[in-house]
């Protein structure tokens, strides 16, 4: 019988493994750009069509998601996605550069897999909560927070470069950028490890496994890009963790 989770795992655990030899193979988006089919979407609908599966999941099962305490994570995960697939895309700069179609359709397979397995772990969880369950919860809910809000002003910092700088990259300041050079991947990471504090399940720390490490391995390639880039560029800031990597 065929097992539509259970495959899902194993593509999202590859896609996490994977993420570490986008720069062997050459493959890539924004500055690093370079693939081998020639063929490119607008970034805004790049973005769209790849991180849409999320909320197509949550249509789906909408008349089965009942409104309690246990599908908390369910509204933490459709919170981010509509942010992504709605109002992020429509903010993008005129000058992002296009996405490769190979880019966009890798990621429409990890979101169809990722957003079934977030959304049906969820869907009838049935869990009896204690006083500890809900200190979790709530010190998840204010990670994700800051998490999510961070990842979005350090989205706007990078847009504001491209409106000021046309197609020229300067170094970002401001924010997790402080700390890291990619700021808005680390705010992402901490917005997912917030979820899977909500979450307290197998599926939630899956989502955050996969973006650590698939965020980490562009970060890294990121921090490297910025150093060869840039003569001055902060000998402090990090790749992804702050003071460590």
């Amino acid at each position: 019988m065929f097992d539509f989770q259970f495959i899902s795992v194993i593509i999202i655990l590859g896609f996490s493994l994977a993420a570490w030899t986008a720069d062997l193979l050459k493959i890539g988006y924004g500055k690093h750009l370079s693939h081998y089919m020639k063929l490119t979407l607008p970034p805004r609908i790049g973005w769209i069509l790849y991180e849409c599966p999320n909320l197509i999941w949550f249509v789906y099962f909408l008349p089965a998601i009942s409104l309690d305490f246990n599908r908390l994570p369910i509204l933490l995960f459709v919170t981010h996605y509509f942010n992504r697939v709605i109002i992020y895309p429509l903010r993008l700069s005129p000058l992002a550069r296009p996405i490769p179609v190979e880019v966009v359709a890798s990621a429409i397979l990890f979101t169809t897999c990722n957003g079934y397995i977030q959304i049906t772990t969820h869907l009838n969880r049935d869990l009896q909560l204690y006083l500890p369950d809900y200190l979790r919860i709530l010190v998840g809910i204010l990670i994700f927070i800051y998490g999510m809000t961070s990842n979005i002003k350090c989205d706007n910092i990078l847009r504001g470069l491209k409106k000021e700088n046309s197609n020229e990259y300067k170094i970002p300041y401001g924010n997790l950028f402080e700390l890291v050079s990619s700021g808005h991947y680390l705010g992402e990471i901490i917005e997912w490890f917030g979820y899977f504090l909500v979450s307290g399940q197998w599926s939630g720390f899956l989502f955050f496994f996969s973006t650590l490490s698939i965020l980490s391995a562009r970060a890294v390639s990121t921090h490297k890009w910025y150093k060869n880039k840039f003569d001055n560029y902060p000998k402090n800031r990090k790749a992804i963790i702050p003071f460590i990597l």
